[in-house]
């Protein structure tokens, strides 16, 4: 399959004044780049909480006295580790949950930009927010799949169509630094079916695209699209950790999912969040979704999961080599006996050979 053609962004920062112009743009193109929305002091007030996390856990090589490698250190690659590895989501954890992460996409800046696209004042904004802290590699291998692959959204965040997704980076990121990359105008086409891929998830959209839009990216930018937008990060080759946040708005009385706002898949619960915070549970951002008074709070639609598991056994069965992160994502995170099969069938698996 070849790769697409890469365009930059459409930079929709000037249309920040029309409303107008900027609604009908993200209805045509899916997404908006817009420069400069959060203050870069609170954007990089958790990009040091971040560094510090990864720094003792011996995720970053010794800083050095040059001003680019106090802000954007070097990754120690002896000691890289990638999602679901137990030593990284013990580590995610302790980034995650500082309450300097949860706070920036709550900054009123982006809150009234988002009541703009969605023509809601009664915002909700996912509680899930998902901090990604992704270790640079050379290149892509059988072992250790370098992207997410093309995908949408909605699958996994489900309740209303309506829903936007923000992403901001952390440190400065570009094409070969893990910025995203999307597929203009994709979104019109509805939810699409997915194909077995070796990427970070295993899966992918069923596209072949001519033409995808990335660029630069700076902290303090966002990159705003819909839950349909197709859209994937690109391979971080760089030297530093891709560091990113991205986080779901939508209008608060629309259909929202269940999963998005409990921690189900997650060894602790909320509480144990808040703990760490100054004011705990008394802090204004602790369980803020249970002040909207009447969320229309639906369950998770499991056939999107169902679908996915039984067609990676299937190929599993088969020897299929594309179905290797689709078995190891079913085997970390499925209920048996979906979970133990994949990982039977992971042992039965030939040894991937790296290129």
């Amino acid at each position: 399959m070849t790769d697409p053609e890469l365009q930059p962004f459409f930079d929709a920062t000037p249309l920040l004044d029309t409303p107008a112009a900027l609604i009908s743009r993200l209805r045509t193109d899916g997404y908006l780049y817009l420069r400069g929305v959060l203050p870069v002091a609170d954007v990089a007030a958790v990009r040091r909480h971040v560094l510090a996390v990864a720094d003792h856990a011996g995720w970053l090589l010794p800083a050095t006295s040059t001003t680019a490698d106090a802000a954007d250190p070097p990754a120690d690659p002896q000691n890289a580790v990638w999602d679901p590895a137990p030593g990284y989501r013990a580590v995610h954890r302790r980034m995650w949950t500082h309450r300097d992460v949860h706070a920036l996409m709550h900054h009123p800046r982006l809150l009234s930009l988002l009541t703009t696209l969605t023509g809601h004042v009664d915002l909700l904004v996912h509680p899930r927010k998902v901090l990604r802290a992704v270790h640079p590699r050379p290149a892509a291998t059988a072992a250790t799949p370098a992207g997410g692959g093309w995908h949408q959204d909605f699958p996994e965040i489900q309740g209303t169509h309506n829903t936007l997704t923000v992403w901001t980076p952390l440190a400065p990121a570009g094409p070969g630094t893990g910025a995203l990359a999307v597929l203009p105008a994709s979104h019109l086409g509805g939810v699409l079916p997915l194909r077995l891929a070796s990427t970070a998830v295993g899966w992918e959209a069923d596209v072949y695209p001519q033409r995808a839009h990335t660029g630069h990216v700076d902290p303090g930018d966002v990159l705003i699209f819909t839950a349909h937008t197709v859209h994937r990060g690109t391979a971080n080759t760089g030297r530093s950790l891709r560091l990113s946040l991205d986080v779901r708005y939508q209008p608060a009385a629309e259909p929202v999912n269940e999963t998005c706002l409990e921690l189900r898949d997650e060894p602790f619960g909320w509480d144990s969040v808040y703990d760490q915070w100054p004011a705990r549970t008394a802090d204004p951002l602790a369980y803020y979704w249970q002040r909207h008074t009447r969320l229309d709070v639906v369950l998770y639609d499991q056939r999107f999961d169902q679908w996915r598991e039984q067609t990676a056994l299937t190929a599993g069965e088969r020897a299929d080599p594309r179905a290797r992160r689709a078995l190891e994502i079913t085997a970390a995170y499925s209920a048996p006996p979906a979970a133990t099969r994949a990982a039977t069938l992971l042992r039965a698996l030939p040894a991937p050979r790296n290129t």
